[in-house]
C-alpha cells in the first residue's frame, strides 16, 4: 500500500471519477481524464483512486447511512439498535423497506467506483508501460472491482443501470441510462471475472488488499454459486463454481489459522484472501465503529476493562435470539467471545461486537481494522456447499468439519450420516456464525433458500411488494434526476 498512499493526497483533492452524482444529476465538477491517464504514474494514481472509491462504497457513510451493513446484514433479524441508533433502521430490522424512509438507497458510491474502473479500462491500454505485466494487472484490478460492484448492485436492486464506458463530460449522451435486466448484468459480471483472471499474473497472493488470482476466483465461486441456486444456472454453474474454488484451495500462501481470534487481530494474515484496507492516516471509518461504546457512555472503571471504547456512539448490537440460537447454541464455541461480548455491570449491561476492534491509540480504539471480504475459511465452506449441492454429501461433511474443528475443538463434529438437507442446514448455520458481522449473512440466507423460514419478519411474506421484498427500492432522489429509471415494482 505504500505506493498507493503516495497518490492519495492528489486523489482526494481532484476527482478521479468525474461524476460525483453519477446516474442521478449532472456532475458538479469534471476533471478531464486526459490530465490523469497520460503515463504510467497517472495510471497508478488512477488505480489507487479506484480502490479509494471502492473503499468508500463499502465503508460507513455516516449514521444512519451505513451502506455495507444495510446491504448485507440488517435485514437478517439478527440486529437491534444499540446504545444509540436510527429509527429508519426499523425498515430494515422488520423488512418493511420504504423508498422515502429507508437509509442507504443511494447507489452513487457504487457507480462512482464503477466509473473509476471504466476509466482504467479505457485508458490503461493507451499508455506505453515499461512493464506490460503492470498494465495487465491494472486491467485485472479494474475488471475485478467492476464485477464486484455490479454483483452488489444486482443483488440489492435487481435490474440496474449498466455502463461499460466512463462518463467524462456534462453532455455525454448516455449519462442517464435506464435499468438493464439482471440476466444481462450477470452476463457482464461473469465476463469481467474472466477478463480479470486472464489479465492477472499467477504470482502467489499479491497484495491482499488488491485484486489477486485467488480473490478473483473467490468472487467467481460466489457469483456462480449464486446464479446456480437463485438464477436458474443449475449444475452447469455449480461445476464452474467448483473449479474456481478448487483453484483457490490449491493456491499457495493461504491457510486456516488455528486460532479464530487471530484472524481479526492481525490484518493481512494467512487466512485473508482479500480485504479492504483501513488505517488512521488514510481512512479510519471502517464499519466496526458502529459496534463500539463511546467513552462518555462507559463507566470510568470499565473502560478497556473490559469494555473497549471507540470514537463513535454504539449504533448497533446483536439481538438476544441471535446470541442464544447461534453463538451460544453449542457450548465451548471458541468463536462466540470473538463475535460478541456481554459484560454485566451493577447498573448496566454492556454488549458489543468484538471482531473489528481497530487500533488502540492512547485511550481510544480507532476503527482501522481491514474489512475482511474473502477468507480461506469461506473457500472451505464454499467447497462444502457445492459438494453437497451436487450430491457428494459425505465429502461436503468432511469439508464442513474442517471449520467446525477450529470452532469446537473436536474431530468429526458433524456426523457423516447426515442427510443432504441436514448438511445444507449445518453449512448455513456454520456460515452465519463463522462470518458474523462480515457482510455475508443476508445473502447466505437467501442463497440457501431460507429467508422466509428463519428470518421472523419474513415468514409467510414471499409475495409482498409484488414478490420483490428481498430487494430494496430506489431512492426518490435518483428517480427524480434520472427519468429513465423506473422504481422497483412493488415499491
Amino acid at each position: 500500500m505504500k505506493k498507493i498512499r503516495i497518490f492519495l493526497g492528489f486523489l482526494l483533492a481532484f476527482s478521479v471519477v468525474g461524476c460525483e452524482d453519477f446516474l442521478e444529476v449532472s456532475p458538479a465538477s469534471i476533471i478531464t481524464s486526459q490530465n490523469m491517464w497520460q503515463d504510467e504514474a497517472g495510471a497508478e494514481a488512477g488505480i489507487a483512486g479506484m480502490y479509494n472509491r471502492f473503499r468508500q462504497a463499502y465503508n460507513t457513510g455516516g449514521q444512519p447511512d451505513y451502506r455495507p451493513l444495510v446491504y448485507f446484514e440488517l435485514r437478517t433479524g439478527f440486529w437491534q439498535t444499540g446504545q444509540s441508533g436510527a429509527a429508519q433502521w426499523d425498515d430494515l430490522f422488520f423488512n418493511t423497506p420504504n423508498a422515502t424512509s429507508t437509509p442507504s438507497l443511494n447507489w452513487t458510491a457504487l457507480y462512482n467506483t464503477i466509473n473509476a474502473a471504466n476509466l482504467a479500462l479505457k485508458y490503461v491500454p493507451q499508455i506505453d508501460f515499461f512493464d506490460q505485466n503492470k498494465a495487465r494487472t491494472y486491467l485485472a484490478d479494474a475488471y475485478f472491482v467492476r464485477a464486484f460492484c455490479y454483483f452488489t448492485l444486482v443483488r440489492v436492486w435487481g435490474d440496474v443501470p449498466v455502463s461499460v464506458r466512463p462518463y467524462e463530460s456534462y453532455d455525454d449522451d448516455n449519462l442517464l441510462p435506464g435499468r438493464t435486466s439482471k440476466a444481462q448484468v450477470y452476463t457482464l459480471i461473469k465476463s469481467d471475472i474472466e477478463q480479470a483472471l486472464a489479465h492477472m499474473e499467477d504470482n502467489t497472493t499479491r497484495n491482499r488488499v488488491m485484486a489477486n488470482k485467488a480473490a478473483i476466483n473467490m468472487l467467481k465461486t460466489e457469483v456462480y454459486l449464486w446464479t446456480a441456486k437463485r438464477e436458474g444456472g443449475g449444475r452447469a454453474d455449480l461445476d464452474i463454481a467448483f473449479a474456481a474454488v478448487e483453484s483457490v484451495l490449491a493456491s499457495p500462501g493461504y491457510r486456516l489459522l488455528p486460532n479464530y481470534e487471530q484472524v481479526f487481530r492481525v490484518d493481512r494474515n494467512d487466512e485473508i484472501i482479500f480485504s479492504i484496507h483501513f488505517d488512521q492516516i488514510e481512512a479510519d471509518n471502517q464499519y466496526g465503529t458502529v459496534f463500539m461504546w463511546l467513552s462518555g457512555q462507559v463507566d470510568l472503571s470499565y473502560r478497556h476493562n473490559p469494555v473497549p471504547v471507540g470514537t463513535s456512539h454504539q449504533w448497533l448490537t446483536y439481538r438476544d435470539d441471535f446470541i442464544n440460537n447461534y453463538l451460544l447454541k453449542t457450548p465451548g464455541d471458541t468463536r462466540a467471545p470473538v463475535i460478541n461480548q456481554d459484560f454485566v455491570a451493577p447498573n448496566r449491561t454492556y454488549r458489543w461486537v468484538n471482531k473489528y476492534l481497530g487500533e488502540l491509540i492512547g485511550d481510544v480504539y480507532y476503527d482501522t481494522s481491514d474489512t475482511r471480504i474473502y477468507r480461506f475459511a469461506e473457500a472451505i465452506l464454499f467447497r462444502s456447499e457445492i459438494l453437497n449441492a451436487i450430491g457428494r454429501t459425505s465429502e461436503a461433511i468432511t469439508e464442513l468439519n474442517k471449520v467446525a474443528k477450529r470452532a469446537y475443538g473436536v474431530d468429526n463434529f458433524y456426523p457423516g450420516t447426515m442427510s443432504q438437507q441436514e448438511t445444507d442446514d449445518a453449512i448455513l448455520h456454520e456460515r452465519i456464525i463463522e462470518f458474523a458481522a462480515e457482510l455475508k449473512s443476508w445473502y447466505d440466507i437467501i442463497r440457501f433458500g431460507k429467508a422466509f423460514e428463519i428470518i421472523p419478519s419474513l415468514v409467510g411474506r414471499e409475495n409482498e411488494y409484488e414478490g420483490n421484498i428481498l430487494l430494496l427500492p430506489i431512492s426518490p432522489n435518483t428517480l427524480m434526476k434520472n427519468l429513465n429509471i423506473q422504481q422497483t415494482p412493488g415499491f
